[in-house]
């Protein structure tokens, strides 16, 4: 690189809005400009020639450098949150930057050269987002009661029309001859109010769930009580659910109650979802720092278009269904700090996975 070529790339370098920072093929840095140097607080000077982890002590960042020495590929629009300055300090800030991480070839494309990283501070994005989710907040609300009308209304009205029609049949001459009839007409009502009893019972589930009341627990043997609870339900369809517990699973802090009801939603949603003689399958697993569940089964699966909307609210492929008990279980699993995903293809089923840190917060 010339004088003046190198003159251009510093200036670029100290210009730009974005922290940037370059590490060769050892992992040493070799590019640190001036908003590097502020946002991770530490000059140039210091950085410059330093193993990765020593100009930028953050694990979560040093993870998707890794990723990229490892894969030869790029990840970009990554948000993580730091620490600012990383050791406990009375001035300690939470920062949200938005990243971006690219593998650099040599001009042949065939000599990996190192990793370039931007990152860009968002936290004021961040505020402004919460901001907003709390104006959603206010709008759900207003849903949810247009909602609750709706669907209140709608039952309430087929009820009484049929209690009228009923009461007609009681009362004429021709009742005993009608007696078919009039069964079907009680067995309309007692299906609608059924159904409604279940919408506003997940309406309340959702939204008058309680603060967690965390207890210490063994998991393996509150699951065993909702697949025993549930599983009539499977063999009245001629299916049935098994489960894979993994022995001497450490001990998990939740709120039994509420874990139970999650954990019901996502298996009523398996076992309605599978035909006869379908299968649902329940594991268990546990490492040092978090504890899975797994629920698995063969049904019709999810489509593509319908995957990532799986877990929103009122969001429902079902003809009767409210949308709310996957909403339910993701609430609950984040109010325990953990994390719940789906993996899903027509005609293959569907796998529900549960992570639960065992240190969470309080």
């Amino acid at each position: 690189m010339s004088p003046s070529e190198q003159s251009l790339h510093e200036i670029i370098l100290r210009n730009f809005k974005e922290a940037v920072v370059f590490a060769d093929g050892q992992g040493r840095v070799q590019i640190f400009n001036l908003i590097a140097e502020k946002y991770f607080q530490i000059s140039g000077k210091k950085a410059l020639g330093k193993k990765l982890e020593r100009a930028i002590p953050y694990k979560n960042i040093k993870k998707h450098f890794d990723l990229v020495y490892e894969k030869r590929e790029s990840n970009h629009d990554v948000e993580l949150a730091i620490n600012v300055p990383p050791a406990p300090s009375p001035a300690r800030e939470t920062r949200i930057l938005h990243c971006s991480f690219y593998p650099i070839f040599d001009r042949k494309g065939s000599m990996f050269l190192g990793c370039l990283a931007t990152f860009a501070d968002v936290t004021e994005k961040g505020l402004l987002l919460r901001e907003i989710s709390k104006s959603r907040d206010l709008s759900t609300i207003g849903m949810l009661a247009r909602w609750m009308a709706h669907e209140i209304r709608n039952p309430l009205s087929s009820l009484n029309i049929n209690i009228e029609l009923l009461r007609e049949e009681l009362g004429g001459e021709a009742q005993l001859s009608q007696k078919e009839e009039i069964h079907s007409l009680i067995n309309f009502i007692s299906y609608e109010t059924l159904r409604l009893e279940n919408n506003l019972k997940e309406f309340l589930d959702f939204n008058r769930l309680p603060p967690p009341k965390f207890e210490w627990t063994q998991l393996n043997d509150v699951l065993d009580s909702v697949v025993r609870l549930l599983r009539p339900d499977a063999q009245i369809k001629n299916a049935r659910v098994e489960t894979h517990f993994q022995k001497k699973i450490p001990l998990l802090r939740i709120d039994v109650s509420q874990f139970n009801l999650a954990v019901s939603n996502l298996l009523v949603n398996s076992i309605q979802a599978v035909s006869e003689k379908g299968e649902i399958h329940l594991f268990t697993r546990g490492s040092r720092k978090n504890v899975f569940i797994v629920i698995r089964d063969n049904g019709p699966g999810i489509s593509k278009e319908h995957l990532p909307r799986i877990f929103d609210f009122m969001f429902s492929t079902k003809p009767m269904g409210s949308g709310l008990g996957l909403s339910i279980a993701k609430k609950i699993i984040s109010d325990h700090h953990g994390e719940i995903s789906v993996k899903s293809e027509v005609n293959k089923g569907a796998t529900f996975r549960i992570r639960i840190p065992l240190s969470q917060k309080t």
